[in-house]
C-alpha cells in the first residue's frame, strides 16, 4: 500500500474542497476562472451598480477620448438549455466572451457579464431568479440597466463610441444595444444566438449599422441557420457581411482564432455615397406688362 505524504494529503484536501465549492451556489472557481483571464492582461474587475443589478465589469482603459472595444458574455447555462424548474448558475465556467476580450489588443478594452453572473442584486435580500437568465433576459429594465453601464463607462474613461462583441445570447443584446444607440460605431457576433422577438424593435436602425457575424460549421447551439433567420428578418443591406469558421463548434476553436479574426478592419457599411447636391438655379423672372383697362 502506498504511503500518502504531505504534498499528496494536501492535494487530495484541495481537490476536494474544489469539488465541493463547484457544487455550492456560488461556485468560487469559476470567478477564478475569469480572475486568471483578466489578470494576465490587465483587466481589472469593477462591479458597477444600476438597476436592479450589480454587473461586473472587466476593463482595461488606457486611452481618453479614443472608442473602446466592448464585449457582452452569454447567459452561461441557460444558454446551453433551459429546464423549467431547474436552477442554474448563471455564471459561466468558460466565459468565452471574456477569453475574446483578453485577446484583444485594443487601448481600451471591456467587458461586461451578464446578470446574476459573479454578482448578485443591488438588494441583497433578493434573489437572482432564473428570470433574469431567461424570459427575463432581454426585458426593458435589463436592457436599461447595460445602456446605464455604458454611459458610466463614457464618462468615466472618456470613451466617444463603442465597438460591440456579443457572444452567444450576448449577440441579442449587443444588437438590441447597437439598435437604440448613436455612440455604437460597430457590431460583431461569436457563435450568436439572436431573439428575433426582442430585437423586432431594433432591425430598422440595425439595417444601417455596420455588422459582421462569425458563426461555426460545427455549431449545435447555434448553427448558420440561426444567423439566417437574423439576416433575413434584417432584410437587404451592404451594412452586414459574414463568416464561416468551418471547424468552430460553440465554445471551442473561437480563442486562438481571435486574434486573426480581428485583424480586419472595424466592420464599415458599404452604402452608396448620396448623391451630390447641385442646387438648381431659377431662371430669371420675365418681365410682362399690365394691360389698361380702358375707360369708357
Amino acid at each position: 500500500m502506498k504511503t500518502l505524504t504531505k504534498f499528496s494529503i494536501l492535494a487530495l484536501a484541495g481537490i476536494s474542497t474544489l469539488s465541493l465549492n463547484a457544487c455550492g451556489p456560488h461556485e468560487p472557481f469559476r470567478e477564478q476562472v475569469a480572475a486568471r483571464l483578466a489578470s494576465p492582461v490587465w483587466m481589472i474587475k469593477r462591479p458597477v451598480e444600476t438597476g436592479p443589478f450589480i454587473l461586473t465589469a472587466f476593463e482595461r482603459m488606457h486611452e481618453r477620448g479614443r472608442p473602446a472595444a466592448l464585449y457582452i458574455e452569454g447567459a452561461g447555462e441557460a444558454d446551453e438549455t433551459m429546464i423549467k424548474g431547474k436552477m442554474f448558475n448563471p455564471t459561466p465556467r468558460n466565459p468565452v466572451a471574456l477569453h475574446l476580450a483578453s485577446m484583444d489588443k485594443a487601448d481600451n478594452v471591456a467587458y461586461l457579464a451578464r446578470p446574476c453572473q459573479y454578482t448578485g442584486l443591488r438588494d441583497a435580500e433578493s434573489a437572482c431568479d432564473e428570470s433574469y437568465w431567461g424570459d427575463a433576459q432581454f426585458n426593458a429594465e435589463t436592457v436599461a440597466s447595460y445602456h446605464n453601464v455604458l454611459d458610466n463607462i463614457k464618462a468615466r474613461y472618456g470613451v466617444t463610441e463603442f465597438n460591440i462583441v456579443g457572444y452567444n445570447s450576448g449577440a441579442t443584446l449587443a444588437a438590441m444595444l447597437a439598435g437604440q444607440r448613436k455612440d455604437i460605431k460597430s457590431l460583431r457576433t461569436v457563435a450568436g444566438r439572436f431573439d428575433m422577438a426582442a430585437l423586432s424593435g431594433a432591425l430598422p436602425a440595425l439595417r444601417g449599422m455596420p455588422q459582421h457575424h462569425f458563426i461555426g460549421g460545427q455549431d449545435e447551439l447555434a448553427p448558420p441557420a440561426e444567423l439566417e433567420n437574423y439576416l433575413q428578418a434584417l432584410g437587404d443591406t451592404p451594412c452586414v457581411d459574414y463568416t464561416l469558421i468551418q471547424e468552430a463548434e460553440h465554445e471551442k476553436g473561437w480563442v486562438n482564432k481571435w486574434p486573426e479574426l480581428l485583424k480586419n478592419k472595424v466592420p464599415e457599411c458599404s452604402l452608396p455615397p448620396a448623391p451630390e447636391f447641385i442646387p438648381i438655379e431659377k431662371p430669371e423672372p420675365i418681365y410682362v406688362p399690365r394691360m389698361g383697362v380702358s375707360k369708357k
